[in-house]
């Protein structure tokens, strides 16, 4: 359980370091009702959370836009996942809570959920990986009859 939470938390930080980033936020930060029109409009899960980041104000409010970015993430894989891989996901999303849980201010929440949407991030991309993989049938050698040919 805990290397899997591990992996998870892994594989959102290096996405995070690899992932073309926008470089400023779209719409006027200090308009949250734009911000969040931004978010929803975005048109997947990972460019709704760039959205966010880059326009998050790292206080309370970031709760909200990461909410959104949840919602939309658990679109792609709520429905396909199974009951071990959620109860990994609740618990990569309870550690992120758990680690801010200490600190105090309006930026802690910020951050709390901004990891929680991060979390959603890789899950959603797990899926789409998931769903591209091509099904074989296992009853076949995996590249087909490698007989001589005569």
């Amino acid at each position: 359980m805990l290397r899997s939470l591990l992996f998870v938390f892994l594989i959102v930080m290096a996405s995070a370091a690899h992932a073309e980033r926008l470089q400023k936020c779209p719409v006027d930060k200090a308009n949250q009702a734009d911000v969040a029109e931004a978010v929803t409009a975005a048109p997947s899960c990972a460019q709704s959370y760039e959205v966010m980041n880059v326009c998050r104000s790292n206080s309370s409010g970031d709760v909200a836009l990461a909410n959104i970015v949840v919602q939309k993430c658990e679109q792609v894989f709520a429905s396909t996942l199974e009951p071990p891989a959620l109860k990994v996901y609740e618990a990569a999303r309870e550690s992120c809570t758990r680690r801010f849980r200490h600190q105090d201010g309006t930026v802690s929440l910020s951050y709390a959920a901004t990891c929680e949407a991060g979390v959603a991030v890789v899950f959603a991309h797990r899926a789409d990986l998931a769903a591209m993989k091509p099904r074989r049938d296992p009853r076949k050698p995996p590249y087909g009859d490698l007989s001589p040919v005569q």
